[in-house]
């Protein structure tokens, strides 16, 4: 068994975009202290009582406004408490049984104007829209002081609860400096899960999944180089990154193909006296499937999941819109486990034996690993040959094994 996994995070990423979620195309103009209504529903109707419905503020997609899902109302923004709710968009309306997901905001401030997203999510398909609203000045004057004060007690709640949360996130930070907790949300692709753990790692149990991977010489990007073994990757010397930004589409692919089951393989980052590679992709993509230089078409839902090392911009994975966050130190080692048929696809950083991330989806059809050394790095990227599990009786490995790994580090030096 692993390591005792802790969720911080659960993101399902969905394969399909069929639901249709309809917004009005004009803003909603509503007068401070006033209510309003942010229609938005399901065409054609469908019964929403069963799908997730999260309304959301700009940037804000884990902090949702409010956010209905099995069956009842889960969460509401603190700002919005005790006034947002769902509601019908007209008296015509069917509800939640007709796809009506419609907001209601009550008691209405200047703070309130701005974007709302809508979003709806099912077993196996998401839409989302968005909603202006604008907030302009009562017609009756003689109110406006007593809006104006009510106003300036909301803003001055709200700041003071967000300055709360900014000194309990710190305190929470320092106290756990060695546990960093990466939140990746994704609009494009719905399917959430995101498990940031730094739980001590388990490589024997590990390498029990343990396979053989090589490069597929057929698929190479004609700006790569490998060595006669397959085994180590690096740019080519006479590269010339035609963009800015970490280059996508310099990728290479394992020539084992996954349908099922669980399969782990590690990767060397680094190779003395050279420090830790700064830029590198490493994960697993759909068989036949052919990345770009443009990092928002290499999404889940098009069939790409990785973790990206992009030198002095951080980490990421291939979320949308892109959540950068860091690690430390910088994995030398990196392993890397598919587990096919429970959808998950994990990073460990063996060298410190800690469990990095987890990232869940529901994968389908074929699925090959995915390399990209990225380019201006001393040290090569290197798939490692692993050791299979010793049982009680055998003997220790022999001092043939050991010059074959040593032939191999020499290797790096034909790139």
């Amino acid at each position: 068994m692993l390591s005792i996994i802790i969720f911080l995070l659960n993101l399902l990423i969905e394969t399909s975009v069929s639901l249709t979620v309809v917004v009005p195309p004009d803003p909603i103009v509503a007068h401070v202290g006033s209510t309003v209504i942010l229609p938005c529903w399901i065409s054609p109707p469908e019964n929403a009582e069963a799908l997730e419905i999260r309304w959301y503020r700009q940037d804000q997609f884990n902090n949702p406004v409010l956010l209905y899902n099995h069956g009842k109302i889960q969460d509401i923004q603190e700002c919005f408490r005790n006034r947002s709710s769902l509601t019908l968009r007209s008296d015509q309306s069917g509800g939640l049984k007709d796809g009506d997901v419609s907001l209601r905001l009550e008691k209405l401030t200047f703070q309130d104007e701005g974007l709302f997203h809508c979003y709806v999510s099912g077993e196996h398909s998401y839409n989302s829209k968005v909603v202006d609203l604008k907030i302009t000045s009562p017609s009756d004057s003689s109110d406006s002081s007593g809006l104006w004060k009510a106003l300036f007690f909301t803003f001055l709640i709200c700041s003071l609860l967000g300055l709360f949360g900014l000194i309990l996130y710190r305190y929470r930070h320092k106290r756990t400096e060695k546990k960093p907790t990466k939140e990746i949300h994704e609009e494009e692709t719905l399917e959430r899960l995101l498990k940031a753990v730094v739980e001590d790692m388990n490589i024997e149990e590990l390498r029990e999944h343990a396979v053989e991977i090589t490069i597929d010489r057929e698929r190479l990007h004609p700006d790569l180089r490998v060595t006669k073994d397959c085994k180590i990757l690096r740019d080519s010397k006479e590269y010339e990154p035609t963009g800015e930004g970490f280059p996508y589409e310099l990728c290479a692919y394992g020539a084992k193909i996954f349908t099922s089951g669980c399969h782990y393989w590690e990767v060397e980052l680094a190779a003395p006296p050279n420090p830790p590679k700064n830029f590198w992709m490493i994960g697993v993509m759909k068989h036949g499937n052919l990345p770009t230089r443009d990092r928002s078409d290499l999404t889940p839902s098009a069939g790409f999941w990785f973790l990206c090392s992009d030198g002095p911009r951080g980490f990421c994975t291939n979320t949308d819109p892109l959540i950068r966050f860091s690690l430390t130190p910088r994995p030398e080692r990196l392993g890397v486990l598919l587990d096919y048929d429970h959808g998950q696809l994990s990073f460990y950083n063996v060298t410190e034996r800690k469990h990095l991330l987890t990232i869940s989806s529901r994968f389908s059809g074929s699925l090959v690993p995915l390399f990209n050394p990225g380019a201006g790095d001393k040290s090569c990227l290197k798939i490692l040959d692993l050791p299979k599990p010793v049982e009680p009786d055998e003997p220790s490995p022999s001092l043939s094994n050991m010059v074959v790994v040593e032939l191999d580090v020499k290797a790096s030096d034909n790139l």
